[in-house]
């Protein structure tokens, strides 16, 4: 698991330190210098986790809930990674209050152990249903996370934890992360509190950009909640985002988007890496309600490390994993790797195709030449 560490801004120390001189000899000695090693770490992110109500019954035990037979098959992706980070689209709830699905969600507490025991090390978690519970289910789901070692970005119990700073440490590199989204279904935080969770404002996430670079953050990540549900394409509200993110060179290094619920492209604009959307990573959303495509979904791999010329850090390259979410057990199937384990009748193997070719299709539909530094997930 990756250390994370929350700052705040009283916290953050000069980083300027007097050096005393050095001393004369008349003896003058070679000198040899011997630069450290270039650092490298790769980030993993995953799809919308969206807990509708077949999931958590699915998940029931006897005494609880578990989730673990439904996230094993990609925790060893997760784990190989320096840093991992889920979007968590609903809020948890506390011991005796009463679970909910759509359109006011409220999942169990044990999901938050089960994503970290997963390999997760936290999550985004501005989101349309953020405020489905208000401040009570802001606080419940950050308690519920902090239980289980998790860190998070997006909503806040304080003004203080607000203006704090999440900065992970992924081999040596300090990575920050920060979340946002497009709105919140009509609810809206109470007077006074606006605190309570952050929507998308690109003047903002500049200088909270900003801040966390001062506090030691090297690579920025934004979690962007954004998009039309069920569209592939981009949405000309995203294009604006991202381009006003993008007009500040070396402000966010990479955006990660969700809420489609389908998997849309990965791209630069700019100099900036955009994932516009992870599709779902685990959700009942299916072509009964929705569409085929929301059984399908994304973890990527974000191979990051200094520059060659050591000004900073950078985003290398970004490995994609299509994955599928089956509705017999909701398992998230890593498509490729459970093809090549072997084992799969053949209906669920022509799905795990199926969706492997649809996915990489969405992926690829801005880079159709093969420009970028991204690569699929090798299908046998």
């Amino acid at each position: 698991m990756a250390v994370w560490t929350q700052t705040t801004d009283e916290s953050v120390q000069a980083a300027g330190t007097s050096v005393p001189p050095a001393t004369t000899s008349t003896t003058q000695r070679p000198t040899t210098t011997t630069l450290p090693p270039l650092r490298s770490a790769l980030l993993a992110f995953g799809g919308d986790v969206l807990i509708h109500e077949g999931v958590w019954e699915a998940a029931a035990t006897g005494d609880g809930h578990d989730f673990t037979p439904m996230l094993e098959p990609i925790a060893p992706m997760l784990s190989a990674a320096d840093i991992a980070l889920c979007h968590l689209e609903v809020p948890l709830g506390r011991p005796g209050e009463r679970l909910s699905g759509y359109p006011r969600f409220r999942a169990p507490a044990a999901l938050a152990t089960d994503l970290a025991e997963a390999g997760f090390d936290g999550c985004s978690v501005a989101s349309n249903h953020a405020l489905d519970h208000g401040e009570s289910g802001v606080a419940a789901t950050l308690d519920a996370l902090d239980g289980a070692g998790l860190g998070h970005a997006g909503t806040a119990r304080s003004p203080e934890e607000d203006r704090a700073h999440r900065i992970y440490d992924a081999g040596g590199i300090a990575v920050g992360h920060l979340s946002y989204a497009y709105g919140f279904n009509g609810f809206q935080p109470p007077s006074g509190k606006g605190w309570l969770v952050d929507p998308i404002d690109p003047a903002r996430i500049l200088e909270d950009s900003a801040a966390l670079r001062a506090a030691g953050a090297e690579l920025v990540v934004v979690s962007l909640h954004w998009g039309d549900e069920y569209a592939h394409g981009v949405t000309p509200a995203q294009q604006e985002v991202a381009d006003a993110l993008a007009a500040a060179p070396g402000a966010v290094d990479l955006v990660v988007g969700h809420h489609a619920h389908v998997v849309q492209p990965i791209s630069k604009v700019g100099g900036m890496w955009v994932v516009w959307g992870l599709g779902n990573l685990l959700s009942n959303n299916s072509p009964r309600c929705c569409t085929t495509d929301a059984t399908d979904g994304l973890v990527v791999t974000v191979a990051v490390g200094d520059r060659d010329d050591r000004s900073g850090v950078e985003v290398r390259s970004i490995t994609y994993t299509p994955t599928w979410n089956e509705r017999s057990g909701y398992r998230v199937l890593p498509a490729a790797e459970a093809l090549a384990a072997g084992g799969a009748d053949p209906p669920l193997a022509e799905a795990l195709r199926t969706s492997w070719a649809r996915t990489d299709g969405h992926v690829r539909a801005l880079d159709p030449d093969g420009t970028l530094p991204l690569f699929p997930s090798a299908m046998p």
